[in-house]
C-alpha cells in the first residue's frame, strides 16, 4: 500500500465525518421542531444553537482540511476530539435522565467515528478490501439510522399515549433539578 492510497482513504474519511457533523449541526438550525421531537425539548435554545453552529464549523473544517497536504491528520485530530466529547456527554447524561435515551443513537455513531479514525491511524486497509469495508460501514450506518428512527418513533408514540401535552412540558428533560 502506498502513502498516496492511505492519504486518499484518510481524506475520504475526513469528508464523510465532516458531512456527518454538518448534517448534525444543520438539523436543529433548520428544523428545530423535528429535532426536538427526537431528542427532546430544550430550555437553553442559545446553547443548542451554539453546539449546532460549532458542529457545522467543525464539519466544514474537516472537509476543507481533507484536500490539503497534512490536512487529513488535522481532520483526524479534530474529528476524534469532537466524537470523544459528544460520546462522553451522551454516556454521562443519558443515565442521569438529563437528556433522552435517543442520544444513545448519537453515542453509537460517535463510537463508530472514533473506531474508523483509530483504524485509519493504526492499520490502513489494503485497496482490495477498502471498497467492501466502505460499503459495510455505509450499510451499518443506514441500518443504524433506520433502526434509530423506528425506535424513536415508537418511543414518541408511547410517550404521547402516556403523557398529556401539559405533562410533557414538565418532564424532566425540561425541568431537571440541576437546571433550576
Amino acid at each position: 500500500m502506498t502513502t498516496q492510497d492511505d492519504d486518499r482513504g484518510a481524506a475520504a474519511l475526513a469528508r464523510a465525518h465532516g458531512l456527518f457533523n454538518i448534517a448534525g449541526g444543520l438539523w436543529p438550525l433548520l428544523h428545530l421542531p423535528s429535532f426536538e421531537k427526537v431528542f427532546g425539548p430544550k430550555t437553553d435554545r442559545w446553547l443548542e444553537r451554539t453546539v449546532a453552529g460549532l458542529l457545522v464549523g467543525i464539519g466544514w473544517t474537516q472537509i476543507r482540511a481533507a484536500s490539503t497536504p497534512g490536512g487529513a491528520d488535522h481532520a483526524r485530530r479534530l474529528g476524534m476530539a469532537t466524537a470523544a466529547t459528544l460520546l462522553a456527554v451522551d454516556l454521562v447524561y443519558v443515565p442521569t435522565g438529563r437528556i433522552r435515551p435517543t442520544y444513545l443513537l448519537d453515542a453509537a455513531a460517535e463510537a463508530m467515528w472514533l473506531r474508523a479514525w483509530r483504524a485509519r491511524a493504526v492499520r490502513p486497509e489494503p485497496p482490495s478490501t477498502r471498497a467492501g469495508s466502505v460499503f459495510a460501514a455505509a450499510a451499518a450506518l443506514a441500518a443504524g439510522c433506520a433502526t434509530g428512527g423506528v425506535l424513536a418513533a415508537r418511543m414518541l408514540r408511547r410517550r404521547r399515549e402516556e403523557l398529556s401535552d401539559s405533562e410533557l412540558t414538565r418532564a424532566r428533560y425540561i425541568r431537571h433539578p440541576a437546571a433550576r
